[in-house]
């Protein structure tokens, strides 16, 4: 298996057991689909929920 620190995206959701699969999904249909999969079958896993949603900044401006 390779080093899971080569893939970007482990700096953001780091895995605490290297050793399982890791499941980085939406809460879409089919990231719901793929855990349940995972969940029927056993496998040991670690899911990480992906927010692609950038964060909203509310700018308030006074209006004279």
């Amino acid at each position: 298996m390779p080093d899971l620190s080569a893939f970007p995206i482990t700096s953001k959701w780091p895995a605490e057991h290297p050793d399982r699969l890791q499941l980085y999904s939406l809460p879409t249909p089919n990231g719901v689909k793929a855990s349940i999969m995972l969940e029927e079958t056993g496998l040991p896993y670690e899911p990480h929920l992906v927010n692609s949603r950038p964060t909203i900044r509310v700018r308030r401006n006074s209006v004279p």
